[in-house]
């Protein structure tokens, strides 16, 4: 066997045992150590304050961790509230609104129907026929659709409710966890650090700075780019008039962070249903909004993100596909992200893959 078919089998042989230990971790092992990896980062957040404060102020420890994670939760207690305060008005005033919407979108459908029906009328006999039975199949799916959107809506409350107290448990895990690691963080580094074989640990912490760099610059990108769409997504929704702007701009904005999908997937058959409704600055509102959003979208995003990590759109594909058969939309995300950092970490020669 040759050099290059070596490598070829040692490359696939790291990818195989990467995925596999991958699906495994997100799988099973993070969602118990979720509370506790949170705890953490909340604690090393801190950590600068506790040590100003024990220091400087010479406060006890154990009170000077207590004060800078409460201040920490305060803060994201409060972040969460001022974002989503507008969101949840909207989100009640939608669901009041929904008989209306509702009657709405009956006469809607109505009026489709006939448009659809005199286009049937006026084609030649077969392609009439064709349309018809289409017609026909649409008309009973449309009446079988809001009995599945509200089992679906049934079975979400359901799950939701029913997973409320795992949650508080979650929560309430993090919270009493980022003061008790706050407290003894120093002790607790030490203990993880004396586990690396000292021969490992120079590797290690070149490592760990690799991975939370890309990380940051991997968070930053999607955060700014998820910011940047529900901004323009908002001023465009508030322009055309739009109820609810706010809540159909976050909606939107998330399914297009989402890989794979985009805005298409909403704007487009809304701007046709618009277009069929006679609607037609609307329609062509929202087309132009998908048109921008897509421009503005292809020529940030290489800019923020693909550029820095250097890995080629195949290798991104493949890393897509593998996390979205093993774990489906969350390895989408994670598989990727996985691949970047991969990559990053052998091009600066901590690990050697591939050549």
């Amino acid at each position: 066997m040759g050099e290059r078919s070596r490598g070829a089998v040692k490359f696939a042989l790291w990818a195989v045992g990467l995925a596999a230990a991958g699906a495994v971790f997100f799988r099973f092992l993070l969602p118990i150590l979720t509370p506790f990896l949170l705890a953490f980062l909340t604690a090393a957040v801190c950590a600068p304050a506790v040590e100003l404060l024990t220091r400087r102020a010479h406060m006890r420890r154990g009170i000077a961790s207590a004060l800078c994670v409460l201040t920490v939760l305060a803060s994201l207690v409060g972040f969460f509230l001022l974002v989503v305060t507008r969101v949840v008005n909207e989100a009640v005033g939608l669901a009041r609104e929904l008989p209306n919407l509702a009657s709405g979108l009956t006469e809607l459908t109505a009026k489709l129907e006939r448009e659809l029906q005199k286009m049937a009328d006026s084609a030649p006999e077969a392609a009439g026929d064709y349309l018809r039975d289409a017609l026909a199949a649409i008309s009973r799916r449309a009446a079988e659709l809001p009995a599945e959107i509200s089992a679906w809506a049934v079975g979400k409350v359901s799950a939701a409710a029913a997973a409320a107290p795992e949650t508080a448990l979650g929560i309430a895990t993090y919270a009493i966890g980022s003061f008790f690691i706050s407290a003894g963080f120093e002790d607790i580094k030490s203990f993880l650090s004396r586990q690396i074989p000292e021969r490992f640990r120079a590797t290690a912490a070149r490592l760990k700075e690799e991975i939370l760099g890309s990380l940051g610059r991997w968070f930053r990108a999607e955060a700014s780019m998820l910011g940047i769409t529900f901004a323009e997504l908002t001023a465009a929704f508030t322009f055309l008039r739009v109820d609810y702007a706010a809540v159909i701009a976050l909606v939107t904005a998330v399914i297009d962070a989402l890989p794979v999908f985009g805005t298409g997937i909403v704007l487009l058959p809304w701007a046709a249903v618009s277009l069929l409704a006679g609607e037609t600055g609307r329609a062509a509102g929202l087309g132009i909004t998908y048109i921008t959003v897509t421009v503005v979208r292809s020529v940030l995003e290489p800019k923020l993100m693909g550029n820095e990590f250097g890995v080629s759109p195949a290798a991104a594909l493949l890393a897509m596909y593998a996390g979205f058969k093993l774990l489906g939309v969350t390895g989408m995300i994670v598989f990727p992200f996985t691949l970047m950092v991969v990559s990053e970490l052998n091009k600066k020669g901590i690990i050697s893959l591939w050549k």
